[in-house]
């Protein structure tokens, strides 16, 4: 159960950070924030906190707005933006770098996207994934994933949640099996069977 405990301090860092930044508050006067990914499940390796942001319509003018608040706190290092409207993200991308008192770098990720948006979205996964995950299979994919950042590979999470969950992958070796037989690139619509 390492870990989890370890993931659960990580949790409490990524909770302070969001308050710190006051940024759930300040991507609301822009539409309607949701926290998605790691962070959503409780399965942070990495530092990184990911967030959605559902409006009517993005626009980076709104974003650039809640970026000049966050960067006027001496913790936050770099921030970044890149227009993604009209390719198959369909969003407008937001990014801080946030130097942690213990040294480490967050970062945080935060997609603009229309209420309409076609999807995917990780904000449709979080109920699901979250109903599905025991203790068992979270120390699954935080073991998998743990292993993954030790050997430089990149993989996303999605692909270790959907090989521990629908196909009772367990270990690092067993996933890199599977994932070198399923790779699917791009936007991914799984959801736990």
């Amino acid at each position: 159960m390492y870990h989890l405990q370890q993931a659960d301090k990580k949790l409490i860092i990524a909770k302070q950070i969001l308050h710190d930044l006051n940024l759930l508050h300040l991507w609301s006067a822009v539409g309607e924030p949701k926290l998605v990914g790691a962070i959503a499940y409780n399965l942070i390796v990495n530092p990184d906190i990911d967030m959605e942001i559902y409006c009517d319509r993005p626009d980076a003018a709104s974003g650039f707005q809640v970026l000049e608040q966050c960067v006027r706190n001496p913790h936050v290092i770099a921030a970044r933006y890149s227009n993604h409207l009209h390719n198959e993200n369909q969003g407008i991308y937001f990014q801080l770098r946030y130097k942690h008192e213990d040294d480490s770098i967050w970062k945080i990720d935060m997609w603009l996207l229309a209420h309409d948006h076609p999807g995917p979205c990780a904000k449709d996964l979080v109920e699901p994934l979250s109903r599905a995950l025991t203790d068992a299979t979270r120390e699954a994919i935080l073991t998998i994933k743990e292993q993954i950042r030790l050997n430089g590979d990149s993989i996303a999470s999605i692909r270790i949640y959907e090989a521990v969950i629908d196909y009772n992958i367990r270990t690092y070796k067993a996933f890199m099996d599977w994932h070198s037989k399923n790779n699917d690139q791009g936007l991914t619509i799984w959801k736990p069977r």
